[in-house]
């Protein structure tokens, strides 16, 4: 028990001598010269700058010795850093190519619904068939198109794109697989038509309101044709009929008394001008089509009504 309060207060008594000691040395060395000055270097400050100056080596042996390991980090790090740079780069594009892509099937598949709006009962049609190539010359306006006669398509079916707006119709020229499409503005394309005005008449289901039908109202009726001067328009429509700005013209599905190609009610354009002749029985018309034929790229045959 005796021993043990003995070592309690010689550690007790070592302790306090260490701090006094160190107070001391601080207050010296604080108070010497800094080596700032010529012969003003304490003893202190003497042996600090020994110290380093023996120890100078070995820090350079351990800095040396260090250096590969730091630049190796570093390379490791920027490395690290480049790789999740380029990672998040390559992520981003393929969102942002995801995002169009995405937009792209967007807009397709509104065109293709479009295509398809309209279909009407009393129609078969073939399937959706795309435009591969123009054919012909300056004097013709023909494509081929990548539906034949394994799909129903015959030669003289007319030729649709949305709501049943007729662009032209099949040749003489199907294959298997494939059909040349002569187009409304060929100018070997005929087909008989009728004056609707605008107001009474529903492009996508082809109806037509009574006032239409009212025998005291006379629509012009004709043959839609190209001219050589190279005008889509009607011609052979009495000066009596009405045939105005921005009535539609649509097929009639007959000339007289004669069945046509055509069913009738195929929207084909709109009257641009209409214009009368003292020196002709009848009007000059020229029209706008619904449809661009230099434009297409999906089309439907109606192979029976």
């Amino acid at each position: 028990m005796g021993r043990g309060k003995s070592s309690a207060a010689s550690g007790l008594a070592a302790l306090f001598v260490l701090c006094i000691a160190s107070l001391v040395l601080f207050t010296i060395y604080v108070k010497e010269g800094d080596c700032t000055e010529q012969g003003r270097c304490g003893p202190l400050h003497t042996v600090q700058l020994g110290a380093a100056e023996v120890l100078r080596p070995a820090r350079s042996v351990v800095a040396a010795a260090a250096s590969p390991f730091t630049k190796t980090s570093e390379r490791i790090g920027n490395a690290l850093g480049k790789n999740d740079e380029e990672k998040l780069k390559k992520e981003l594009r393929g969102k942002e190519e995801l995002a169009a892509e995405a937009s792209r099937l967007e807009l397709e598949n509104a065109r293709l619904q479009k295509l398809l709006k309209g279909q009407r009962s009393v129609y078969k049609y073939g399937p959706l068939a795309r435009v591969v190539a123009p054919v012909g010359d300056q004097f013709t306006s023909r494509v081929i198109i990548n539906v034949g006669t394994e799909d129903g398509v015959k030669p003289e079916q007319p030729v649709v794109v949305g709501n049943n707006t007729l662009v032209g119709r099949t040749t003489g020229d199907v294959t298997r697989h494939t059909a040349q499409v002569m187009l409304i503005t060929d100018q070997m394309f005929a087909a008989g038509v009728r004056i609707i005005p605008a107001a009474q008449f529903d492009p996508s289901s082809g109806q037509l309101t009574p006032a239409v039908t009212d025998q005291n109202v006379s629509y012009g009726e004709g043959l839609l044709k190209t001219s050589w001067e190279g005008y889509l328009g009607v011609e052979y429509v009495d000066l009596s009929s009405r045939a105005e700005k921005g009535d539609y013209v649509v097929t009639s599905g007959r000339a007289g008394s004669r069945e046509l190609l055509f069913p009738p009610g195929l929207l084909i354009g709109k009257i641009d001008t209409s214009s009368a002749q003292d020196i002709n029985q009848y009007k000059k018309i020229v029209i706008t089509p619904a449809a661009r034929p230099d434009d297409l790229e999906e089309v439907r045959v109606i192979i029976d009504w």
